[in-house]
């Protein structure tokens, strides 16, 4: 009886023991899991920023491209003069393509940038459900199983014969 009764107290020390240890792991892991959603907040706007500033870009080539489109609408349709084929013209096409190209580039960078930002968000979401998991398991294992475990006090018994 003596050795059943040392048994069960060395078993819940170290059920007890595994707990302490389980919830400090527990506490690690959200702990890094929080640094990982700050960094990704951070991240997340510093994409935002980043659209804006390519929206902006764009928007911007706009108006050089109208009139480059301009320009050589204006050179195509001149009374009196043929279709002319000289530097001028070859200048104001190799605008548009310049241009055209630009906002290409632009747009491409935009798309890869909307894409990471889809990213970054279904991370934020993925930490931010780990964490609430983390969370509810600290709960549960602090508030209940701990709290529970302390009721069950294992004494040893002194029986003599």
């Amino acid at each position: 009886m003596h050795q059943t009764s040392s048994d069960l107290q060395n078993q819940a020390e170290t059920v007890n023991e595994s707990f302490r240890i389980r919830i400090l792991e527990m506490i690690t892991a959200k702990t890094n899991l929080e640094e990982n959603l700050n960094q990704t907040i951070l991240e997340i706007g510093s994409m935002n920023e980043n659209i804006a500033a390519l929206k902006e870009a764009i928007r911007l080539k706009d108006s050089p491209m109208r009139v480059a489109h301009m320009r050589l609408n204006t050179r195509a349709y001149r009374p009196n003069i043929e279709l002319v084929r000289d530097p001028v013209q070859y200048g104001l096409v190799e605008e548009v393509a310049q241009i055209t190209d630009s906002v290409e580039a632009l747009t491409s960078k935009l798309n890869e940038s909307l894409g990471k930002l889809n990213n970054l968000e279904s991370n934020k979401k993925a930490l931010e459900e780990d964490i609430a998991v983390k969370t509810n398991s600290l709960n549960i294992d602090q508030s209940q199983c701990l709290r529970l475990r302390k009721t069950l006090v294992w004494r040893r018994h002194e029986i003599s014969f």
